[in-house]
């Protein structure tokens, strides 16, 4: 069974994706704090690994692919985005960087004992896929580790840009179950997925948007919704965005974070 089609799964375009984190690659470590938190998450849920051979996919600016090199693991750091990756080596020169993406992974069977996977797998086109390739690189006995985003996330946004206009302006991801279905149909077991829900807070709208493209989340699957980010229309998500708010300055943006931690027979 295979996840349902829906607007997550339209075509997606790597090389726009690639260009936009590495347009964000200066800016990363200072906007990164979601994915900092997510990652170590994901590590604390792991609990113990065994020093190996891993494979850091969509490495970012490098900041895990330095955590888990100074463990004394033997990494390689692979992204989309070279960059990034320019980021990677000066951390973490002894590590081997590559580009590439998730759903053609440059990787030889059985070459890793663990892949590590923070919050690169949402832009993945096809997750059963991707993890299929994941599951031949880990050798026996090793562990896939990965988090990515549910069905819910950026929800507060989506909300205030749909008092603004009708353009698509948030990325839509995959249900909880559509997730569950598509880590079955890669053989691996859904009962080791976890959900668990972000939210930060930012003292403005503006300040939103900045820490989105700070750290290169800001590619459109569908449409052209950024083209027209004026003063009028910035004016008018932050009315609507503030309807949202807590208390001032308290505007929130969520993150539905599902996370898997596998160990392959």
């Amino acid at each position: 069974m295979q996840p349902k089609q829906n607007k997550a799964q339209t075509r997606h375009d790597k090389v726009a994706i690639g260009r936009t984190f590495g347009r964000a690659a200066t800016s990363y470590d200072s906007h990164a704090e979601l994915q900092r938190l997510v990652g170590e998450r994901l590590l604390t849920l792991a609990g113990p690994v065994p020093l190996g051979r891993v494979l850091d996919l969509g490495c970012g600016s490098g900041h895990f692919t330095e955590k888990l090199t100074h463990q004394g693991h033997q990494l390689i750091a692979l992204d989309l985005a070279s960059p990034m990756l320019k980021f990677t080596r000066l951390r973490c020169p002894e590590a081997l960087c590559l580009q590439g993406d998730a759903d053609a992974l440059p990787l030889g069977g059985d070459c890793v004992d663990m892949v590590f996977s923070s919050l690169a797998l949402q832009w993945s086109q096809d997750l059963t896929h991707a993890l299929i390739q994941l599951k031949r690189s880990v050798r026996p006995g090793g562990r896939i580790l990965i988090s990515t985003l549910a069905e819910g996330s950026l929800g507060e946004l989506a909300q205030a840009w749909h008092q603004v206009d009708s353009q698509p302006r948030v990325n839509r991801f995959l249900s909880e179950e559509s997730l569950r279905i598509a880590v079955a149909s890669a053989g691996l077991n859904p009962a080791q997925l976890s959900f668990e829900t972000v939210t930060l807070h930012y003292d403005s709208s503006l300040a939103v948007m900045r820490a989105l493209k700070g750290v290169g989340a800001t590619h459109l699957h569908q449409g052209d919704g950024h083209r027209t980010l004026n003063r009028h229309t910035l004016a008018a998500l932050e009315r609507a965005y503030q309807t949202l708010a807590s208390s001032p300055k308290q505007l929130p943006l969520s993150y539905r974070v599902c996370y898997g931690v596998f160990t392959l027979d």
